[in-house]
């Protein structure tokens, strides 16, 4: 029985040889005459050459598989799986030569040119070939449907026949879509072989479907020895050798549909298959239909499904409800718990440090109660637990950077450089500490711009805590003129700081003449004072000065410069604007 590959190369054979370029028949049209007389004289036009060298290639590929099937008949073992390999890949390129060849077919009817003229010798032929290509893919039809009886696709004897016969099959299926489209490019009537695939893909379908479904209920079989004995090394192979039917009873339906659609079927019911069987939505399965129709099947299912286990699905979730409320209840009691504990004398760690261990503790415990009321509910824990460590590493590796903040936010945590309420200079900003979790830190500055710093920009530069002591020490200085009473000046400066009420007794203040300046005598007072207390004392201490320094008649020198100006022996004498001044 020759392949259906051989009868539609026999076809284009017949086109191939091109009797143009021969002898005319006495009988011949006009049409056909002026044809052979233009290929005589070598006056086709470039679309003719091109259709004619396409139907030379469609030849030497016709010769090919000639004689690969000549070998294949007395081949056997190795050789013979080579030839089936070599037969695949020569199908391959026929049918892109067939494409290629109505590509130019249609192109050259729509530049004006006839192909039924052109070709009007063969046209017998071309439709006899349709006859033959139908009747070879009934009898590898039938041939399939013979083997399927006593074949075993469960060994890879019986899987590697059912694949090629599979493979033949679907080969003649696209092989006559090609054959459809060349002799309707060409100009001439398919409707015989575009109404057989409309009656046998269909069928064919069906047949796959059933398959599809079988492999499905076969996997989930499988998976259940598996779960036994998951070593068992001849399941193993078993559900290996079931993917690989799988996949071509896949890739065969897939091909179908795509013949299918092209000769007017409607083959919307197969993608939602698909669509179910293999999780792909690409575009080129998906329509409004295929929506449509999943969704509607999803709907009666879960309407189906809710009606069945509405009481078990109530139950659940009054169930996962109350383990949650539950863990709420005892994380907020641990959280004050452990708050309390953390705020006694004897033990001693920052108001920042308290807030991160409560936080974590708390939302670990909710944690814990998410994952019983899941496992409550019937949810697999070992999955969800997998998924978590492969998604914590994902982000991990793109999140660098907020690990590094973390990292920081662990050290400044464990080291302790400023609480909440501390003001604080870091990362060029100055401001009091609001509020910190593992990644950044909140600062308020002093004219209440909330700015938020990540930990790492914060632990990398120097860290300023004004507010980290008790006490703090006052730095002024203040000046007087060359000609006041320093001992008076000392006096006044001494009385004003001393009888500040928020002034410590100790440290004693500190009252020296620093600098004798171009402009004045300066002297620095250095009273202590509590840390919360610092900017009263400052503050109170400028204006008391500023107002006793009147008082006392002590002056405040604003900076001067004395300018004295020479004159030369025989210079003019200076106009009276021009005489030396002091300013």
């Amino acid at each position: 029985m020759c392949s259906i590959k051989t009868l539609l190369l026999v076809f284009l054979l017949s086109i191939a040889s091109v009797q143009i370029y021969a002898q005319t028949q006495e009988s011949s049209i006009v049409a056909r005459a002026e044809a052979i007389e233009k290929a005589k004289e070598n006056e086709l036009t470039s679309a003719e050459k091109n259709i004619f060298a396409a139907v030379e290639r469609v030849g030497k590929y016709k010769k090919k598989l000639e004689e690969l099937d000549e070998s294949f008949q007395t081949a056997s073992g190795e050789a013979k799986e080579s030839l089936i390999l070599q037969r695949l890949d020569t199908y391959d390129k026929l049918v892109a030569e067939l494409r290629e060849l109505t590509a130019l077919a249609v192109t050259y009817r729509e530049g004006g040119g006839e192909p039924q003229v052109l070709l009007a010798e063969f046209r017998s032929n071309l439709l006899n070939a349709g006859r033959k290509l139908r009747a070879s893919l009934d009898e590898h039809l039938q041939e399939y449907a013979a083997n399927n009886t006593d074949r075993d696709t469960a060994t890879p004897e019986g899987l590697k026949s059912y694949t090629f016969d599979t493979r033949l099959i679907d080969m003649g299926f696209s092989l006559l879509e090609e054959y459809v489209k060349v002799v309707e490019g060409v100009g001439y009537n398919a409707k015989p072989s575009r109404n057989y695939l409309q009656q046998e893909i269909p069928k064919r379908a069906d047949l796959l479907v059933g398959q599809i479904r079988l492999n499905a209920e076969r996997e989930q079989e499988y998976a259940a020895l598996l779960k036994i004995n998951k070593d068992d090394a001849e399941v193993l192979n078993k559900q290996r050798l079931l993917s690989d039917k799988s996949n071509t009873d896949t890739e065969s339906l897939q091909l179908l549909i795509g013949v299918g659609e092209d000769v007017g079927l409607d083959v919307a019911s197969y993608r939602q298959l698909l669509v179910k069987t293999t999780g792909s939505i690409s575009a080129d399965l998906m329509d409004l239909n295929v929506l449509s129709g999943l969704f509607h099947e999803w709907w009666l299912s879960a309407k189906h499904s809710m009606r069945e286990n509405l009481v078990d699905f109530i139950i659940r979730v009054v169930v996962f409800i109350a383990i949650i409320m539950f863990f709420r209840i005892m994380a907020t009691f641990i959280k004050r718990l452990l708050l309390r504990s953390m705020k006694s004398a004897s033990v001693k760690l920052s108001l920042l440090m308290q807030e991160m261990m409560t936080s974590m503790v708390s939302r670990i415990v909710m944690l814990l109660g998410l994952l019983v009321a899941l496992a409550q509910v019937g949810v697999s824990l070992g999955p969800v637990l997998a998924g978590l460590g492969v998604v914590g590493f994902v982000i991990g590796f793109a999140l660098q950077d907020t690990l590094g903040n973390f990292a920081a936010g662990v050290m400044i945590l464990i080291y302790r450089p400023y609480d909440t309420d501390d003001f604080v200079e870091a990362a060029g900003v100055f401001g009091k500490v609001k509020s910190m979790n593992i990644v950044s830190t909140t600062i308020l500055t002093i004219d209440n711009q909330t700015l938020i710093i990540p930990n790492s920009k914060i632990w990398g530069d120097v860290i300023k805590n004004v507010t980290a002591q008790k006490v703090r020490r006052v730095d002024m200085t203040f000046g007087v003129s060359y000609g006041d009473d320093i001992p008076h000046t000392e006096a006044v400066l001494h009385d004003i700081v001393t009888s500040h009420e928020k002034v410590l007794k100790s440290p004693e203040p500190m009252i020296k003449l620093h600098n004798l300046g171009d402009s004045s005598v300066d002297f620095v007072v250095r009273p202590w004072a509590k840390t919360e207390d610092y900017w009263d004392v400052y503050w109170d201490i400028t204006r008391e000065v500023k107002m006793r320094f009147d008082a006392e008649g002590i002056s405040i020198p604003f900076p001067q410069r004395d300018v004295h100006f020479y004159r030369e022996e025989g210079a003019a004498t200076l106009p009276p604007e021009a005489k030396p001044s002091a300013t």
